[in-house]
């Protein structure tokens, strides 16, 4: 256990883990450290059990053993992790921060998991890769331009062999109200939505590398109309595209509308 605090005290831990973990007694995060983001992590780790539950519902019949998974902006590795320990064959994690790259690199040594990986990428630029049975798509989205909204379904529809499990924020009158969107605006394609300032116009990169829960560059992000995002996924490619109510990772109706879980597939 001493070795692996003292690993966790060079990983910058100032900066709390948005995952938890349990690393052979020793967690990444506690509610006593820091509740807001101890809450925030189990949330992450009910998004992670509800992929794993989708996948075996939607995967016509492919056994986890034999499918390839990728994690899109895969954080510490929260989700990528449910995945490893079901048995899947290959899960790989791409993510835009070195230090998530560390700690989920990190995680998957302490916990001796050999079919998981961790590439540092912008996964904007994501394509030399070979295609996925299932891609998971959680919790990024809606941090990236609306430059990138539509070039970006593209790309991962290219990447996905199968199915999707989508998890994002969209924009709709409440949240328009609670999260002081700007807009309408449209993306490329005519996709519309609002936006949501990430950064101070006056960051610098070391500043926005470092405010690790948003963009990585971008000081706006783009959040689609719920109709809007089906249209695009749709026009990228998914034949498939259904809205999950139950199970979800967030209680209430309302959740169920701002913070969407779609299936797409191809």
């Amino acid at each position: 256990m001493d070795a692996i605090r003292d690993r966790l005290s060079r990983l910058e831990p100032a900066i709390p883990w948005a995952h938890h973990f349990d690393l052979l007694g020793v967690e990444t995060i506690t509610r006593e450290q820091n509740e807001q983001f101890y809450k925030k992590a189990q949330a992450v780790k009910s998004l992670g059990r509800l992929a794993l539950s989708y996948f075996r519902t939607f995967a016509d019949g492919l056994p986890l053993s034999s499918a390839r998974v990728l994690d899109v902006a895969s954080a510490e590795g929260g989700l990528s992790v449910e995945f490893a320990q079901a048995g899947a064959s290959e899960v790989v994690g791409i993510e835009g921060r070195q230090l998530y790259v560390d700690r989920a690199n990190f995680v998957i040594e302490t916990l001796g998991l050999r079919n998981a990986r961790f590439l540092r990428g912008d996964v904007r630029k994501i394509s030399a890769l070979e295609p996925f049975d299932f891609t998971i798509f959680s919790g990024i989205l809606h941090h990236l331009g609306k430059d990138d909204f539509f070039p970006f379904l593209v790309s991962l529809a290219t990447l996905t062999r199968g199915t999707m499990f989508l998890y994002t924020h969209v924009s709709t009158p409440d949240g328009v109200a609670q999260f002081r969107l700007v807009g309408p605006v449209e993306a490329e394609g005519g996709f519309a939505g609002s936006l949501f300032r990430e950064h101070a116009d006056a960051a610098t990169a070391e500043q926005r590398e470092r405010q690790v829960r948003a963009s990585l560059d971008n000081t706006f992000s783009f959040w689609a109309t719920e109709e809007a995002l089906i249209a695009a996924l749709k026009k990228a490619g998914f034949n498939t595209v259904a809205k999950m109510f139950e199970p979800h990772a967030f209680a209430g109706y309302a959740n169920r509308n701002l913070r969407v879980i779609f299936i797409a597939r191809k």
